[in-house]
């Protein structure tokens, strides 16, 4: 077989296993690790999760950005919410430095183009098309500026009716928030960002947050927009360090808060593949310090406000699925999803996912599921869910079912049977409740709901259920039918 042939056969079999890997639900429920309180996010809007009552706690109204965090003991959440500006001076002032510098170099680039032209050209602001201000919500603050900061002369020759138009376009930009749940109302802004923000976690000192931000237009496998892997301080001295860019959505901090893991995407050999790594870096130090140096005073702006300065060290190399899940076991061990393939490859050959585990003192990889659980890695492997104590793995299936894999004596259980299947995509991703709890989303037909002489429930439920797979509570009983996904 020839390298094109080859090349071929290698980039199917990725996209093949790239088309069945599953989707992350936007809404998440997830728990403290004594599961005493949990936080839901679900369309758009926040909640505090009791874990006795079920009660609930409204954070947020609309507008918060998938996949908020709960800090392990409970005390702190943090969350990214889009934020607007009433007008382009108050907006200037809550961005960091680099973006507003930013702003005002493509809105000089801009200012130049229209003046070559004579003019807008079939009315259209000339927007850049490469860098991060591309997409029209970020370009908007490029033409306000623009035509708020212009002198007479440039504003006359634009026309007054283009200037009122532009002076309507919103201004949107993100805030990344830490608040503590016995106050949720009271939390504080630690970092704004003109890009879009998601997927915070708080470091397990609860002294930092890391956060994704929008770093390109461009997609990594035309899957996901790119992003970049940032961290702020909670004290508010550091609004966002650059860890890393182009990673995938899932990353989690070392128990001792020092280092983060994360997938990223190198360059592979056809743009329908992509290689990629797993990665872990310093990014505080023995002190307790960012691990960090100023971004410097590039001419056109930028998007962070520092760089992490320790280097990358490479565990593992996998074909990168912007999907991909990474997450910290006991001793360091990190368990990461990814797709299997063999080499050499047969032209029968059929890629699947899998649960890996990468040892950081044999520095080698495994993969960490026997025969007797294989069956239980569906399309959702990519939400997998190691429970507190390490000793055991949610395992999502197709159909909105999961099981429960023990590594230490190798058993499994399927709390969810086959004729309660329901859906196509995953409506919630189950969550460990502690070592010895889960929640999860059940259908109107479950066993868990209906009574006997009844054929089904009036709704789907989330409930609680023991890792012995019996139901303990009822948990969103006295929810709005809106917050049932």
């Amino acid at each position: 077989m020839n390298n094109h042939r080859m090349s071929y056969l290698f980039v199917a079999c990725y996209a093949a296993a790239a088309f069945i890997a599953g989707c992350i639900p936007e809404d998440s429920l997830q728990w403290s690790q004594d599961g005493s309180v949990g936080l839901l996010r679900i369309q758009s809007s926040l909640y505090l999760v009791d874990g006795q009552s079920g009660e609930l706690t409204e954070i947020a109204q609309a507008n918060i950005a998938p996949w908020p965090d709960i800090s392990r003991d409970g005390n702190m959440v943090a969350y990214c919410q889009e934020a607007e500006s009433p007008n382009l001076s108050e907006g200037l002032k809550v961005l960091p430095e680099g973006q507003v510098k930013m702003i005002q170099h493509w809105a000089g680039q801009m200012e130049k183009e229209i003046l070559n032209s004579g003019g807008l050209v079939d009315g259209k602001f000339p927007l850049p098309e490469k860098g991060l201000l591309v997409p029209d919500d970020y370009g908007n603050w490029v033409i306000r500026y623009m035509c708020e900061k212009a002198d007479k002369d440039f504003l006359n020759k634009l026309g007054k009716g283009e200037i009122e138009k532009a002076k309507q376009k919103q201004l949107r930009y993100m805030q990344i928030i830490a608040a503590p749940t016995r106050a949720p109302g009271e939390g504080r802004v630690v970092a704004t960002s003109l890009f879009k923000a998601m997927a915070t976690r708080l470091s397990p000192d609860g002294k930092f947050v890391a956060y994704l931000m929008h770093t390109l237009r461009g997609e990594i496998n035309n899957t996901l927009e790119e992003y970049g892997l940032y961290v702020a301080s909670l004290d508010g001295t550091v609004k966002a360090m650059l860890v890393s860019d182009r990673v995938a959505v899932s990353y989690d901090w070392r128990e001792d808060g020092r280092a983060i893991a994360y997938m990223t995407a190198g360059t592979g050999y056809d743009e329908s593949l992509v290689l990629g790594t797993i990665q872990q870096r310093t990014v505080v130090d023995e002190s307790g310090n960012l691990v960090k140096q100023p971004v410097p005073a590039y001419k056109q702006g930028s998007a962070g406000t520092h760089t992490c300065i320790a280097g990358e060290k490479d565990l593992a190399g996998i074909l990168f699925h912007p999907w991909m899940k990474v997450q910290y076991g006991q001793s360091g061990r990190i368990f990461f999803s990814s797709a299997t393939l063999s080499l050499p490859l047969g032209s029968m050959d059929e890629p699947g996912w899998s649960l890996f585990c990468y040892d950081s003192v044999t520095r080698s990889v495994a993969n960490v599921l026997p025969t007797i659980a294989s069956d239980l890695v569906g399309q959702n492997v990519d939400v997998f869910a190691l429970s507190p104590d390490g000793k055991s793995v949610l395992l999502p299936m197709e159909k909105n079912r999961f099981g429960i894999y023990t590594f230490s004596d190798g058993t499994r259980k399927v709390p969810i049977e086959e004729a309660e299947a329901f859906g196509n995509e995953l409506g919630l991703a189950p969550a460990w409740k502690g070592n010895n709890e889960i929640s999860g989303l059940v259908a109107e037909n479950s066993h868990f709901l209906v009574k006997k002489g009844k054929q089904k429930h009036h709704r789907r439920e989330i409930v609680v259920l023991g890792a012995d797979g019996k139901l303990r509570q009822v948990l969103s009983r006295n929810w709005p039918d809106d917050l049932i996904p």
